[in-house]
């Protein structure tokens, strides 16, 4: 018997799940979260879980956050992303966070079935049409980067600083140059990754694989 826990903050989703699954006699639909606290709040108390379906936008406990402290607390348990957002970002760091696998929440039963299976027997899962649309955006990302210089050794060493929100000044004094020196730097990167700001500067730089 497979125990599985949904953790979504619409019941119309989970009962869809639910009625998806109904026919399958190895499956048991053993909880429901609507947050991130709760999944943690259901595991404390010795329910036998063995995969989770976790939604990455969630109020209060978000299902990022909620993945890496299951992974750290309840290790044995196993997690299946189950989300509107294709974007590499989240895929990357629903994994990081310990999940083994992603789903998009328009996915068949059939991916669904197949997704659990895979994951509880100890392999990662991530599904054909997910797979198809994020080297889509590596391709689009490879195009991008084409379109700038590479960056120098000295501009990911502040680029990396920035991404760690220390101030132009912070960053000088680190690295015993003039703070003129850093805004120079910030200014020829923003203008290398084709944003305005720093906010972007930093969102070009995740998608870019610079910042982790």
């Amino acid at each position: 018997m497979i125990n599985i826990l949904i953790a979504d903050d619409h019941q119309l989703l989970i009962d869809g799940i639910k009625a998806a699954l109904a026919g399958l006699t190895d499956f048991n639909i053993a909880a429901e979260a609507y947050n991130g606290f709760q999944v943690l709040e259901k595991l404390e108390t010795g329910l036998p879980i063995d995969i989770i379906l976790m939604d990455i936008n969630m109020p209060k406990l978000d299902g990022l956050s909620a993945t890496k402290m299951v992974h750290k607390k309840f290790p044995a348990v196993k997690i299946i992303a189950l989300s509107q957002y294709d974007e590499k970002r989240f895929v990357k760091q629903m994994v990081k966070n310990g999940a083994m696998g992603y789903l998009l929440k328009d996915s068949s039963k059939d991916v669904l079935e197949e997704a659990i299976r895979t994951v509880h027997n100890g392999q990662n899962y991530f599904c054909d049409r997910l797979s198809l649309r994020l080297i889509s955006q590596e391709l689009k990302m490879e195009d991008n980067k084409s379109l700038f210089p590479k960056l120098t050794e000295r501009e990911i060493e502040i680029l990396r600083h920035i991404g760690r929100e220390l101030s132009s000044q912070e960053i000088a004094d680190k690295l015993f140059i003039s703070f003129h020196t850093v805004e120079s730097h910030r200014a020829n990167l923003m203008s290398k990754a084709g944003v305005k700001n720093t906010a972007g500067l930093i969102r070009w730089a995740t998608e870019n694989d610079f910042l982790d």
